[in-house]
């Protein structure tokens, strides 16, 4: 890592939900204060996992396309490393059989072969894609968490704000056929409303500290880990207060992970129980929503809008009843990209190679039983 970062400037590029990823308390294992205050209201959200590195050089797979200069950034972040990187993706297994350490997202093969890998750093925040070799194999498995969350809470607000003030519906529209004309649909504002924050990893952080600073939105939120309430969160419970907290909302947003427990948990009993007036946002993954029940709440005015940047299947395909719907927004799973994307990603990897060669804590180790 460049030395003009500093450590604490360089958490805060990864945009990390405000001082989440504040290294002191996280190597302590303890949770971050506000200044002048004496209650914890940001938990230390890497689990504490001991990894012993073995003798220099430390042989690092790259499975990821990098730039000569992304692999320098690495390499100077532990110069006890030793990159190897394949010319041909099938040269990536027999590269494995002696790495200890992979970046990337290998492929079947490529677990399958390395025997001694320790830690494999994922590419992306999501692990429902990852192969079932690599979700049981032993190693530590990290993931890019928190890195994509400042641009992906943005994208969030650019669904939301393209429904409450109709752009999506009369303005962009009517732009392209030059007509000036009244909106057809209530145009809300966002002040004092309520956002109901499904998950607080990090996109519910960055989307609902926007949200209460922002707009002046009363947060709720419901998220399974045992974590402080962040002091913009009116109330933080676990998920079985899903059911009593939606009908309380303006705005329910997806920001929850994709897993057994969240497969289409976005159902007909959510959508019937919102106000009529709400409207549902979904930066998560598609899987987490019954489309065809969210196609009947938009047709039948259940409830009033919804903006998604992810569906299941992607690409949705042109048939696909969703296009039909009213005041509905659909971005191409975009919402995380930016310029930006690529230097957190490489800064994030770097840090986590210096940790690792000097025995630390790694950053985003995430439980692969729970799925995030």
């Amino acid at each position: 890592m460049p030395q003009d970062v500093s450590r604490r400037g360089f958490l805060t590029g990864l945009g990390a939900g405000g001082a989440a990823m504040a290294l002191a308390p996280q190597a302590a294992g303890g949770a971050e204060t506000a200044p002048g205050s004496s209650r914890a209201v940001v938990q230390a959200v890497h689990p504490w996992v001991e990894i012993k590195p073995s003798a220099t050089p430390i042989r690092v797979l790259v499975a990821a396309r990098l730039s000569p200069a992304e692999l320098d950034t690495i390499r100077q972040a532990a110069p006890g490393i030793e990159l190897i990187v394949p010319k041909e993706p099938a040269e990536r297994a027999a590269a494995a059989a002696s790495a200890e350490v992979i970046l990337g997202e290998p492929d079947v093969e490529t677990i399958r072969a390395a025997r001694d890998v320790k830690w494999v750093q994922h590419w992306a925040a999501g692990l429902e894609r990852l192969p079932r070799e690599l979700m049981e194999h032993p190693c530590v498995l990290t993931n890019m968490q928190r890195v994509f969350a400042p641009v992906i809470a943005e994208s969030a607000f650019g669904l939301l704000l393209s429904l409450t003030r109709g752009l999506a519906a009369d303005a962009v529209p009517n732009f392209a056929k030059r007509r000036w004309a009244a909106a057809s649909v209530p145009l809300e504002d966002l002040y004092q409303k309520t956002l109901g924050c499904v998950g607080m990893g990090g996109i519910g952080t960055e989307v609902s500290r926007r949200a209460h600073y922002g707009f002046g939105m009363k947060v709720l939120a419901v998220d399974p880990k045992p974590m402080p309430r962040p002091e913009w969160v009116a109330e933080l419970h676990e998920p079985a207060w899903l059911m009593e907290m939606v009908p309380q909302v303006d705005v329910l947003l997806s920001a929850a992970p994709h897993t057994r427990e969240t497969v289409k948990l976005f159902g007909e009993g959510v959508f019937r129980t919102m106000k009529k007036t709400a409207y549902f946002i979904n930066v998560s993954r598609g899987g987490l929503v019954d489309q065809a029940a969210l196609a009947r709440a938009l047709k039948e005015g259940w409830i009033r809008g919804a903006g998604l940047d992810v569906t299941t299947p992607e690409p949705l395909p042109p048939e696909h009843a969703l296009w039909d719907c009213p005041n509905l927004v659909i971005t191409p799973h975009s919402s995380g990209n930016a310029p930006i994307r690529q230097v957190r990603v490489v800064r994030l990897v770097a840090e986590n190679v210096r940790r690792y060669a000097s025995g630390l804590p790694l950053l985003n180790v995430v439980d692969k039983v729970k799925g995030y």
